[in-house]
Formats: structure tokens, C-alpha cells, sequence
């Protein structure tokens, strides 16, 4: 039987504006996650490719494995806490002073909160820098770029946009680096990503149940330049992945069958195709006096290249304008970012290190229930602690700050506008550590 898709207009929406739609990770204009290090969340990533403090300087910059002599591997922890909260109104039957033929009763406007719906996150990343010799080296990092998740409850008034989002992506990324000489450092990688992502919607005329896996292709560029010993400038760039998320999606109601001939679940295999955004930062690093250094960062990233959103399977027939085996296709409207991150770090003694940090993450994409954009502030502090030569611990933690966002959204095609209004933040905490062979 040829089944009319519809329900993938609830599904694709939610995929793409959560995927476009963490800072890192639960409040950004995706969900652009940045946790990759605790020493770079205790300095807001500020300066994070070029100061190459760790081996998970990796996950920035492939350049910057020229700046170790031995072997050094990385790994950490981060800890996600966020605080989401949706306030919204809807329309209630009262049942009271209804005409004979129980049409017309008597409706009363209720003020209703949806609280805490994203769900605590772990984020562990890990990496690996081996000199070669004095002009190469290679390396091995496994972190996520992109992922998140929110659980809205079955309290929730607009089922069609409530509901279970979660999408998860490992990015394992090979690179070697070469050095040109003294001022001059370059490195290349690729990435290979793997994604998963699992949706759950209830509506109004029946539900639907998805679950997809997905395997993309990346490559990234760095440079780092050496000014002298305290005083280096990084540019990087990591390439867009194009994503295609196949999978079930087992569903019941209308969505599932235009005729309603049958109320039962019906399942279909199709894919959601995404684009994970390029990203290009540039990282600067001065240490000024003997304890005392700051450094900075601007990082870009290509929002605007989610031009469109489209899911496709061979059981879609033609409807609502779309082609045959085209399920549902959605234009989406976002625009590049910029984040702008300061820091400074004081280097106590040779065993502690200090430092903190302050991030602005500016809005790409249109606000939703499933994850509302805006802007956002972070600050953050951290320390370092070396217990000898070829060990150290690190430790990290951030506060983020949203801007109060109000936003329309509907919660099905024909379906008039609603108004909701969000507040967003999260409190972040890593731990790291270091081993040099």
C-alpha cells in the first residue's frame, strides 16, 4: 500500500531544526556541541587551536600536533546540565454551558509551563599525537560535533511538537601534521562520522515512531603560526557532512493512511538527509608576562547551507505538491553565526595552572518547542594540576546563559500559530587527563 507520508512533515521539521538547531550543545543555533576539553571549557575555548596545551587540541587544530615532542594522549568527560523551560497557553473545554447538541461549551485559556525538557548529557572525547619527527606527525581523535536531545512531556499541551528527540554523532578523525619551518605549520585530516537518531510523536490523528543511523565523510585544514615561544595565531576549517539518516518510521492515523481503511500501525523505511554545518575559527594565544597570558577566538559557522530539508521513501505517493517518493520537503531559513570567546590563564606554579573564560554565541536559526534558539553567554573558569612530568589532571566548568526568546510555531499543517516563550541554561563540568610517554 502506498502510504501518504504526512507525518514526516513532524518528523523532518524536528530532525533538522534539533540537528540545525548545542554552545555548545544544548542551547546553540543546532546543536553544535563544544565540549571537547576540560581545559578548553575552563577558558570558554578561547584560543583553543592555538595554545595546544593537550592532545584534544586535536579536535581544533591538526597543525597544532607540531607543538609536542612525545607522545601524549588525552581524554575527558564533560557533563551537560541543562535547564530549558517553555511557558505557552491553550484553549480548554470546560464542558460547562454547552448547547443541546454539545457542539459549543464554554472555553477557558490556560497558562501551562514545560519544565526542565532536556535531558542531563555525558560527552567524552579522546585523542592521540605522535611525533614522527621534527617535521611530522600524526594523530587520532574521537569527539562529537553535533548532538542533543529533549523529552518533552505527555503533559505537554501540542503534542505535534513535543515529544522524544535524540540524536547522537561520533566524529573519528585521522590527521598528520607538517612543519615548514620554524614560523609555519600545517596539518590536514579526515573525519569519519557516524549518527544516530531516534524521534517519537504523538498528534492528533495518530503517532509515529522513528529510529535512523547514518554515516557521512569530512576533511579538515589547520595552520598554526609561530610568532616565537609566547606568541602563536591559528586558522582552521572543518568541512560540512552530508548525513542521510535511514530508517524506519512505524506510525498509526492519517498520516500513515489517507483513506483511514486501516487504524493500525503501518511501517515504512525511508531517510531524512541533513547537512552537519563547515566551521571555520580563527584562534590567536600571547603570554605576556612569565604567569600571565590571554587569548582569544572567533569561530563562523555555515548555518546558512540548510537550505532545504527532505525525506524520501518509495512507499510516498505523490501529495501536497511533492513528488513521487518525496514524503516531505521543507525550506529552512538560517543564517551563519559567529562566536567570539576571550580568556586569560595564569600559570601559578609548574604543577597548577588557572583559567577562565567569557563566550558569545549569537542565534542561527528560527526558534522551536524542540529547541529554542537565541542567543547566548558563557563564562567559565577552570585549573590544571601536574603531578609529574608525564601526568596531569584537568578540571573545567561553564555557566550558559539564553536570552529570553518568544516564537510562533504551529502544530500541524493546518493548524493555527501558537506563542510560546523560553528561557534557557546550563551549568557544564569536565574532567580530563593527560599522559605523556
Amino acid at each position: 500500500m502506498k502510504c501518504n507520508l504526512k507525518v514526516t512533515s513532524y518528523l523532518s521539521s524536528a530532525i533538522a531544526l534539533a540537528l540545525a538547531t548545542t554552545s555548545t550543545s544544548v542551547l546553540a543555533a543546532g546543536f553544535q556541541v563544544g565540549e571537547h576539553s576540560a581545559t578548553g571549557l575552563g577558558r570558554a575555548n578561547a584560543g583553543e587551536g592555538a595554545i595546544a596545551d593537550t592532545a584534544l587540541v586535536l579536535t581544533k587544530n591538526p597543525a597544532a600536533m607540531m607543538m609536542f615532542d612525545k607522545i601524549t594522549v588525552s581524554s575527558q568527560l564533560a557533563f551537560i546540565a541543562p535547564d530549558v523551560n517553555t511557558d505557552y497557553t491553550y484553549d480548554y473545554n470546560t464542558g460547562n454551558n454547552c448547547n443541546r447538541l454539545g457542539l459549543q461549551c464554554d472555553i477557558e485559556t490556560i497558562s501551562a509551563t514545560e519544565s526542565d525538557y532536556a535531558p542531563d548529557q555525558f560527552v567524552p572525547s579522546f585523542a592521540a599525537i605522535m611525533p614522527i619527527n621534527d617535521k611530522v606527525a600524526i594523530g587520532f581523535a574521537m569527539f562529537s560535533n553535533y548532538g542533543t536531545g529533549t523529552e518533552i512531556s505527555d503533559e505537554f499541551a501540542y503534542g505535534d511538537i513535543g515529544g522524544t528527540t535524540s540524536i547522537i554523532t561520533i566524529d573519528s578523525s585521522f590527521n598528520i601534521a607538517y612543519k615548514v619551518n620554524d614560523l609555519l605549520s600545517i596539518g590536514a585530516g579526515y573525519d569519519l562520522v557516524v549518527g544516530q537518531a531516534e524521534m517519537k510523536r504523538g498528534f492528533s490523528l495518530g503517532e509515529f515512531d522513528m529510529g535512523g543511523n547514518a554515516i557521512g565523510h569530512g576533511w579538515n585544514v589547520g595552520t598554526l603560526l609561530t610568532v616565537n615561544d609566547n606568541n602563536r595565531l591559528a586558522l582552521t576549517y572543518r568541512s560540512a557532512v552530508d548525513m542521510s539518516f535511514e530508517g524506519d518510521f512505524t506510525g498509526s492515523g492519517a498520516a500513515f493512511d489517507p483513506n483511514l481503511g486501516t487504524p493500525e500501525a503501518n511501517t515504512v523505511t525511508g531517510t531524512v538527509d541533513i547537512t552537519l554545518p563547515a566551521i571555520a575559527e580563527l584562534s590567536g594565544y600571547h603570554k605576556l608576562t612569565d604567569i600571565f597570558a590571554v587569548h582569544y577566538s572567533a569561530m563562523w559557522t555555515q548555518w546558512s547551507a540548510l537550505e532545504e530539508l527532505k525525506a524520501t521513501s518509495a512507499d510516498c505517493a505523490p501529495n501536497a505538491g511533492f513528488g513521487d517518493g518525496v514524503c516531505f520537503q521543507k525550506d529552512l531559513h538560517y543564517s551563519d553565526s559567529m562566536r567570539y570567546a576571550v580568556g586569560a590563564t595564569a600559570y601559578v606554579s609548574e604543577s597548577v595552572t588557572l583559567r577562565m573564560g567569557y563566550a558569545y554565541d549569537e542565534q542561527a536559526g528560527e526558534a522551536i518547542v524542540s529547541m529554542p534558539d537565541t542567543n547566548r553567554h558563557q563564562i567559565s573558569a577552570g585549573m590544571s594540576y601536574a603531578v609529574s612530568e608525564t601526568m596531569s589532571f584537568d578540571f573545567g566548568a561553564a555557566y550558559i546563559m539564553g536570552d529570553d526568546v518568544t516564537f510562533e510555531e504551529k502544530q500541524g499543517p493546518v493548524a493555527a500559530l501558537e506563542e510560546f516563550t523560553s528561557t534557557a541554561t546550563a551549568i557544564l563540568v569536565s574532567a580530563q587527563m593527560n599522559m605523556v610517554f
